[in-house]
């Protein structure tokens, strides 16, 4: 009895919901079309070519302000600020002195700037063989042989520790002046080469370029393998004279540094015309007293001074020889002949510097990501926005 009851109750509430469905159909007086499959489908491609047509179409997103992605350039938050990229290439320099050396001959001494901070590091003096470039009174750049060693990093030790923005204890952060720290570079200049730097004076203006070249090639070498090669012979003719004294006194820590002290013979075999083209003299007996380092000056040619000289005793396995001759293709064929001659197969030559070194870019990879085009991402977030709409369509279609 009681289940009838129910059946009952059921069917007059069926009956009154469509009784009540009749009604507002009569009252709007509009027929109602039942959903299908296919009026689904035709709707949504509307919908999508409604999003299409939006896409193709130039717009700006809403940009949200507390969503960094969206701002354009953010890859350059994190760019990692280098020391002195933001200096000249050409900073001012200061001549000092000149002292002559041989006919056409001079040493000119210069004070440069070699603090960190104000040269970036791809501009600076690192090796021995490396070039000095410089303009006299706005004029010609001139490419010249250095005849100084690479500059400690002592010297930047200041410079390298305010680099990193550290600050010692008490101080307090503030903007201040890069830090300057002066050092000198001898040059040894050829009259006929850069008259104008040969000649010039206190009163001329100086401008201290790039540092141009790799330097001597004495890793890839092995040279630098003290007790693999005890003995290195170094063939020196003409300005390659100037790199010689670079490379001996290159200081601990260099790419160039020879460890002379550390090793069992170190000769300079010196080819010049005559004895009054003999330029640097006064190195010498410097170079024995505190680099062990003999020079055997010359006038006949390298293979005259390899023969005449009794007092070498050497291991062609164990003996490396270092040709600098100041780009004379003929003297280095000499000097050639003779490592051949005497079965030396381990040399650097200065017409075949290093590899210049390959530096970090500042923008870290995993943020290249966000270097778009600034129209290319409008219309992606505008896409993506449509998309959310077509999407939420779907959904009402669905339900």
């Amino acid at each position: 009895m009681q289940q009838h009851l129910q059946q009952q109750c059921r069917a007059g509430c069926r009956a009154g919901f469509g009784r009540q469905q009749q009604k507002v159909v009569a009252s709007s007086r509009v027929p109602v079309q039942p959903r299908t499959a296919v009026g689904g489908a035709s709707c949504r491609r509307q919908v999508w070519r409604i999003a299409a047509q939006s896409a193709a179409a130039p717009s700006t997103p809403k940009i949200d302000d507390e969503d960094l992605m969206q701002f354009p350039d953010r890859y350059k938050w994190y760019e990692a600020k280098f020391a002195a990229d933001d200096m000249p290439d050409w900073i001012p320099g200061r001549f000092i002195s000149a002292a002559q050396q041989a006919p056409h001959m001079r040493l000119l001494t210069f004070e440069v700037e070699v603090s960190r901070e104000r040269v970036p590091l791809r501009n600076a003096y690192k090796a021995a063989g490396q070039r000095m470039n410089v303009r006299v009174n706005g004029g010609e750049k001139r490419s010249l042989t250095v005849a100084s060693p690479p500059h400690p990093e002592d010297l930047n030790k200041e410079a390298l520790f305010l680099c990193k923005g550290d600050i010692y204890s008490g101080e307090t952060k503030q903007a201040r002046e890069p830090t300057s720290t002066l050092a000198e570079v001898q040059v040894l200049v050829n009259s006929k080469e850069a008259p104008e730097v040969y000649n010039m004076g206190a009163d001329d203006l100086v401008s201290v370029g790039p540092f141009e070249g790799g330097g001597l090639d004495m890793r890839s070498s092995g040279i630098q393998a003290v007790f693999r090669f005890p003995t290195v012979i170094v063939f020196a003719s003409g300005q390659g004279i100037a790199t010689a004294a670079a490379l001996l006194e290159s200081p601990l820590g260099a790419s160039t540094h020879l460890s002379s002290m550390l090793r069992a013979d170190v000769r300079v075999y010196y080819n010049a015309p005559n004895r009054t083209s003999l330029c640097l003299t006064e190195r010498y007996e410097q170079w024995a007293q505190e680099l062990k380092v003999q020079v055997v000056p010359t006038t006949g040619g390298f293979m005259d001074a390899w023969d005449g000289d009794d007092t070498l005793v050497y291991d062609p396995a164990t003996t490396a020889a270092v040709i600098l001759t100041g780009g004379d293709e003929e003297a280095e064929a000499a000097a050639l002949e003779v490592c051949k001659e005497a079965e030396i197969t381990a040399i650097v030559l200065e017409s075949q510097p290093a590899a210049l070194p390959v530096f970090l870019d500042s923008t870290p990879k995993s943020f290249l990501r966000w270097r778009k085009d600034p129209e290319a991402d409008a219309m992606a977030a505008a896409a993506a926005a449509l998309d959310g709409s077509v999407a939420s369509e779907d959904q009402e279609d669905k339900a």
